[in-house]
């Protein structure tokens, strides 16, 4: 895939606030049924995916350019925040914790 022509999103920053809110959602899927984890913030088989490359058949415009696809990249989170994967579903948003003994 080359990367030189696909259109790259500008990389959002989370603060706090938004990373502790998503952090503790539980999403639904399409039949309203809540998903066994918290955090959850999309996967790379969503139309369009939620981070990622993307190649579109017959490429996209984006700012009067054509491109043939485009790429979403991970978000930068707030201190104390990760994105982990969660095998076959997508990617979580976590709060970082220390689990370590004292």
């Amino acid at each position: 895939m080359d990367s030189n022509n696909f259109y790259q999103h500008p990389q959002e920053t989370w603060d706090a606030k938004k990373c502790e809110k998503l952090a503790k959602r539980t999403a639904k899927d399409g039949m309203g049924t809540p998903y066994p984890f918290k955090g959850y913030i999309g996967s790379s088989a969503s139309i369009p995916p939620a981070f990622g490359p993307v190649r579109y058949n017959g490429g996209c415009v984006r700012n009067d350019v054509w491109y043939e696809g485009e790429y979403r990249p991970f978000p930068i989170l707030a201190e104390g925040f990760e994105i982990v994967t969660v095998p076959s579903w997508g990617w979580r948003i976590v709060k970082i914790t220390d689990k370590l003994p004292k």
